[in-house]
């Protein structure tokens, strides 16, 4: 498979367009049927929503991401879309929009990041998140929220971006079984979950090895999801990291 260099970074910013006009690439993550690509946001407009979403690639950039995680590429694809309001793919729009081209790179365009599909096709099958940032919210750290999506042997955690300073980060998890609590304290079934979070599910992260930072590989954290899809009122379970796929601190200090 050829690559294409990726010669000089450089931001999508048309000035005539509004509600998030301005693009940065997508970390891509996820194989097959769970693909996601989440935003990378900033707190400054138009860069300023935290978005994730369940996408399907189209056969050539499934074909290209496939064989490089074949030939044990496991480090950070990302994907550098077409030039258009963010803000179009709102879900609460009469219309939002569905699907986008872009390219797909292998690392970071701006680190250097080699380009291994170009017009490839990514049509959204579910907004998993979406939310515009305040960037004159005030300044604080707050509590440590998570958002939870996917399987229960396969999910997936994003820091939840909240207040300034703060940090966009995406590990994978998985529930532990045997540790499903009410919110007292009293065992529940497993499948209290379902079949996992189709959609963010915000959830806090409290003791067992958390250490109230961000997310390591082999930590253990006690989530409190206050509700879910399922009808659900809350319960308490425990979750495992396994590995970091995604971190930025500098774009949202």
């Amino acid at each position: 498979m050829s690559a294409i260099h990726i010669r000089a970074p450089r931001h999508h910013h048309r000035p005539g367009l509004t509600g998030g006009a301005g693009l940065h690439d997508m970390v891509v993550f996820g194989t097959g049927v769970d693909c996601y690509l989440s935003y990378r946001p900033t707190f400054q407009a138009p860069y300023n929503f935290q978005i994730l979403l369940a996408v399907e690639l189209d056969e050539r950039g499934s074909r290209a991401l496939g064989a490089d995680r074949r030939i044990g590429y496991a480090d950070i694809h990302t994907f550098d879309p077409e030039d258009f309001p963010v803000a179009e793919l709102d879900p609460a729009r009469p219309r939002p929009r569905r699907s986008f081209r872009g390219t797909l790179i292998r690392g970071r365009r701006e680190r250097g990041g080699v380009a291994i599909a170009t017009e490839v096709r990514a049509t959204v099958r579910r907004v998993i998140h979406f939310a515009e940032l305040d960037p004159a919210r005030e300044r604080g750290r707050g509590l440590l929220t998570h958002l939870c999506f996917g399987r229960p042997d396969r999910l997936y955690l994003a820091h939840h971006i909240t207040r300034q300073p703060s940090f966009d980060q995406i590990v994978s998890a998985r529930l532990i079984p045997g540790t499903v609590t009410d919110l007292l304290g009293e065992p529940l079934p497993d499948d209290v979950a379902g079949p996992g979070f189709p959609h963010a599910q915000p959830i806090i992260l409290g003791q067992r090895e958390f250490t109230g930072a961000r997310l390591r590989a082999g930590e253990l954290a006690v989530a409190a999801f206050p509700a879910t899809a399922g009808g659900a009122q809350g319960f308490l379970a425990e979750i495992a990291v396994e590995r970091q796929i995604y971190l930025e601190v500098a774009d949202l200090a």
